[in-house]
């Protein structure tokens, strides 16, 4: 299934300037994990977490929190294997898992950000009225949103039921969001992911990005770009063709913060980017999100190295 693998160091900082030492900073952090798209060979970040929670979609988080600090650098740094994939889907053989199973609970319902609000099942059953088998489904929405999404951001506000079904338009999230509510409302397990990929051969840029993931029998969690259409049907036969490295921090959407954010603590810099946030949960982690007692400056950044060195 590997037709193609590489290790990648990768280091990500973050960088937190308060005007007064006397400021409390708290941060949460995914840690990536190992999946079947990524061997997560060494991870290490430069403070130690307060403490750490696992939530219900596998992501591990990572608290922090820093008090009477005027300067701040988190800095992780990973030494991960990514891999491109490439096979024939046997339609034969591919089947869902049972609705009454855990997994197909939490990835077919509706949620914040992905509702199944009427006007999209309507659409959904309409461009999937003529497939018969899951493949066929798959690939007429993927067909669907390739032609129909116009690239746009930034994002005005968040969630698919906000969107205009007639002039589609929103970046990689908006696209992953409707591709995933649509498969929900098929029953087709599926969630978004949220991280960073490295385009094709272009391994010196590494850019943030958001895709889906779609649980198939028997193969597990398959990893679909809306914007790539990487499932395709070549003389009567389906092709999955993956040919970006993709390294997923967060899995899913709606993570829970704990602790929660005090209410009087500020996270505008969230707001003001179009991140959907509240004192008690996130729309996604990538890789962090922080919050302050008072205003603070903030910038990151994340590179491709040739070597890695340890955190001072």
């Amino acid at each position: 299934m590997v037709y193609n693998s590489k290790k990648f160091n990768i280091r990500y900082q973050a960088i937190f300037n308060s005007s007064s030492a006397k400021n409390t900073i708290k941060v949460w952090i995914v840690q990536p994990s190992t999946s079947i798209v990524q061997l997560i060979e060494n991870f290490s970040i430069s403070h130690k977490p307060k403490k750490f929670y696992e939530d219900v979609q596998g992501n591990k988080i990572l608290y922090f929190e820093f008090k009477n600090q005027k300067n701040i650098t988190i800095q992780m740094d990973i030494k991960a294997t990514l891999y491109k994939n490439k096979f024939d889907l046997d339609q034969e053989r591919i089947s869902l898992p049972n609705a009454s199973n855990q997994l197909s609970k939490q990835y077919t319902k509706s949620e914040k950000f992905l509702e199944q609000t009427p006007a999209i099942k309507n659409l959904t059953h309409q461009i999937t009225s003529e497939n018969n088998s899951v493949l066929d489904k798959l690939q007429s929405i993927l067909n669907f949103i390739v032609k129909n999404f116009q690239y746009h951001y930034p994002i005005k506000q968040r969630g698919v039921k906000h969107l205009n079904l007639k002039n589609l338009k929103g970046d990689c999230g908006e696209y992953s969001s409707l591709f995933v509510t649509m498969c929900r409302i098929l029953k087709i397990p599926t969630r978004n992911n949220t991280g960073f990929v490295i385009y094709g051969d272009e391994i010196n840029n590494i850019y943030e990005h958001g895709w889906t993931s779609v649980y198939l029998k028997p193969y597990g969690w398959i990893e679909i770009d809306p914007l790539a259409n990487n499932i395709r049907n070549v003389e009567k036969k389906y092709i999955y063709e993956n040919n970006n490295y993709f390294l997923t921090f967060t899995k899913g959407f709606n993570l829970k913060i704990k602790p929660k954010i005090p209410k009087k603590f500020v996270f505008n810099y969230w707001e003001k980017i179009g991140l959907p946030i509240t004192n008690t949960s996130v729309e996604t982690l990538q890789p962090l999100i922080f919050a302050s007692k008072n205003k603070i400056k903030f910038s990151d950044n994340i590179k491709l190295i040739s070597n890695i060195k340890s955190p001072n």
